[in-house]
């Protein structure tokens, strides 16, 4: 069995993503750290942030969830304006660190499996485009 494990190598090509609309501007501040396209990029800063700048992106986003949900339904998800995908990188973000707070109290899955082993397909075939 082939056994797939991540390496972090820095993020040197990391594009630049386009900043929220004003309406969502005190967002801006975690867009570096949590507007991420991959799963495997979400997953990875979950696991490396620590429960401090996980807790305080969810103090930020939880308030403004309906509305940036509510923005967003304007748009096609295969045709999103550049800040609109920032949106959507943080909502799905927001999503990968709920069980984090919601459920274990800390970043990793208690008795879970070592994240850094699972590699998602970034190419699956019926993975929405964003």
């Amino acid at each position: 069995m082939e056994q797939k494990i991540i390496t972090l190598m820095g993020k040197p090509g990391k594009p630049a993503l386009a900043p929220l609309p004003e309406a969502f501007a005190e967002l801006n501040e975690f867009v570096g750290t949590w507007a991420l396209a991959s799963e495997t990029g979400r997953t990875t800063q979950r696991h490396t942030v620590g429960m401090p700048a996980i807790v305080a992106f969810k103090d930020a986003m939880l308030p403004r969830v309906d509305e940036l949900v509510a923005w967003l339904n304007q748009y096609r998800l295969d045709s999103l304006p550049d800040e609109a995908k920032t949106a959507m990188y943080l909502l799905l973000s927001f999503a990968e660190i709920a069980p984090a707070v919601e459920f274990y109290q800390q970043p990793n899955v208690i008795d879970g499996y070592d994240p850094f082993r699972f590699a998602a397909d970034e190419s699956f075939a019926m993975r929405p485009a964003i």
